[in-house]
């Protein structure tokens, strides 16, 4: 029996921004959270004491800041191609957001036909920079809080808190749907291996994409 088609729906360059992303915001989730609460203490020895977690912070807070600028400088026109689709939405983007919490719990219903990268995916491109850059700021302000004035330090740490909390929640929503909501399991082994998605399965589940970058030959 014939091997069925693949075609290629994440570029090595997205796979490699996507896990090095991922990995340093677990490493910073677990080092932060020994400083967030004392519950948390029995992570401590994962990093060689209070004084290492401050270290691992700091730097893979570093790390998760050069990540996306690499990206940035080293394929400027694979950033930009991103936020052109993460920025376009129509009415199909739309009904695919209204129709999407009857999908997650498991009726059927119809789902407009959607891009390479689809309606929630396209949530989840600004949802994540904004998050991002907004924990970052937080996090600058209070590494050199000698800097800045005094208010400003205070609205860092709460605005730190609460979007390293919701990043990390959308972030467990992220991980469901990619990998275990019943047919979104594709999505998550094309980022974990060689970048292909079954010819089927993308056509199912991107048509405008599918169609316009592959049509009959695939």
């Amino acid at each position: 029996m014939a091997e069925e088609k693949r075609v290629v729906k994440c570029s090595l360059g997205a796979r490699i921004t996507h896990w090095s992303h991922t990995i340093c915001w677990f490493i910073l989730l677990f080092s932060g959270l020994i400083m967030f609460s004392d519950w948390f203490g029995w992570l401590t020895p994962v990093f060689g004491g209070a004084n290492g977690a401050n270290l691992f912070h700091r730097i893979f807070a570093v790390a998760f800041a050069a990540v996306p600028l690499f990206g940035l400088l080293y394929k400027p026109e694979s950033f930009a191609g991103w936020m052109k689709e993460a920025a376009t939405w129509g009415k199909d983007e739309i009904k695919f957001m209204m129709m999407f919490p009857f999908d997650l719990i498991g009726l059927k219903v119809y789902m407009p036909p959607q891009d390479r990268v689809n309606a929630g995916q396209k949530f989840n491109s600004f949802f994540f920079p904004i998050i991002g850059l907004l924990i970052g700021l937080s996090g600058v302000v209070m590494w050199f809080a000698h800097a800045f004035p005094m208010w400003m330090v205070r609205l860092a740490y709460p605005t730190h808190n609460i979007c390293w909390i919701l990043g990390t929640m959308q972030l467990m929503f992220h991980a469901y749907l990619g990998s275990l909501h019943p047919g979104s399991g594709e999505s998550f082994w094309a980022m974990f291996g060689d970048g292909t998605v079954r010819a089927s399965w993308a056509k199912h589940h991107h048509t405008k994409w599918y169609n316009e970058t592959y049509g009959d030959d695939a």
